[in-house]
């Protein structure tokens, strides 16, 4: 009894194994990252604050020794080669992190005489996709050094591309084109981080692509990342079809090859059923353009049994 249970063990893994050996393991290949945090900082006057900026490389190696730090106005905020900011005068200043190889980050600068003063401007808002035509009302407040609200400040707005996104006097955008743009919200002198609003084309808030297999593997039909009241859900279309694999699983993904990981993709869930029409929910927080393909992957084996590029 004993042989044929592990016989059956032997069996059950080589059936496993059998169903992703079309093609090689693909060993997983790193994006190199760049991170600088806080994206927004506000002090007085004197005050100093440690910036973190880490960098790994496509090997995943911890390389923030390699970053560079500058700041746009070093007579309103310096920062030195460990990444020590110091507040020198009032008023706004970016810190940038760089890398070679064309890696770069920021961190917005507020620097103020006291705590009386306006230290940040925060845009709030719900969805950062626009239809042409659709519009979106934004909204903004004002804090204090130790992020407490001001209220009643005038707030003002601009786009940085009003030909793609025009905005009025009270924050109200309005999508003018296929494109990006960034809004800026001023109060009392201290501008916002910039928000940046994608205009999608007039077909819709959606976007589609069709399935190819890859290295042997079947993959077919369509897919539709859709924008809904409540956020993205991508449809898998009736004319889906997927070779069967061990723990397939169904992710948005950055990359059109290779292995996927945390930095190049996002997995939904594991795959419902090999055909047919079928829906997965999005995590909030991930915009329509965030991501451009959708994978049927085969996790234990790390590959991609066919992947839909979406389009633009």
């Amino acid at each position: 009894m004993n042989h044929r249970n592990n016989f059956l063990l032997l069996l059950t893994g080589a059936l496993a194994f059998g169903a992703c050996v079309k093609t090689e393991i693909i060993p997983e290949v790193l994006e190199p990252t760049l991170r600088l945090e806080p994206s927004s900082v506000s002090l007085t006057v004197g005050q100093t604050r440690q910036l973190t900026g880490v960098y790994t490389n496509a090997q995943g190696e911890d390389q923030s020794n390699l970053i560079q730090w500058a700041t746009t106005n070093p007579a309103i905020a310096a920062v030195n080669a460990a990444g020590l900011l110091s507040a020198k005068a009032a008023g706004q200043a970016w810190v940038v992190a760089t890398v070679a190889g064309g890696f770069a980050d920021s961190t917005l600068v507020t620097v103020v005489q006291n705590d009386n003063s306006v230290a940040k401007v925060v845009i709030t808002t719900a969805t950062s996709v626009l239809g042409i035509g659709a519009t979106l009302q934004l909204a903004a407040k004002a804090y204090n050094a130790s992020n407490q609200e001001i209220p009643g400040q005038q707030v003002s707005w601009s786009s940085s591309n009003p030909l793609v996104l025009s905005v009025n006097p009270n924050g109200l955008v309005t999508g003018q084109s296929a494109g990006s743009a960034y809004v800026t919200a001023f109060a009392a002198g201290v501008n916002s981080l910039p928000l940046s609003i994608q205009v999608l084309p007039a077909s819709g808030l959606s976007r589609s692509g069709t399935f190819s297999g890859n290295m042997g593997y079947s993959v077919s039909g369509t897919a539709t990342l859709q924008q809904t009241g409540n956020g993205l859900q991508l449809i898998l279309g009736s004319n889906f079809q997927a070779s069967s694999g061990p723990q397939l699983g169904v992710f948005l993904a950055k990359t059109a090859s290779g292995a996927l990981n945390a930095q190049n993709s996002l997995k939904l869930a594991n795959l419902i059923q090999n055909s047919g029409m079928q829906t997965y929910n999005v995590p909030a927080g991930v915009d329509l353009n965030d991501y451009d393909y959708i994978v049927i992957y085969c996790i234990p084996f790390t590959v991609r049994f066919g992947t839909a590029q979406l389009n633009n």
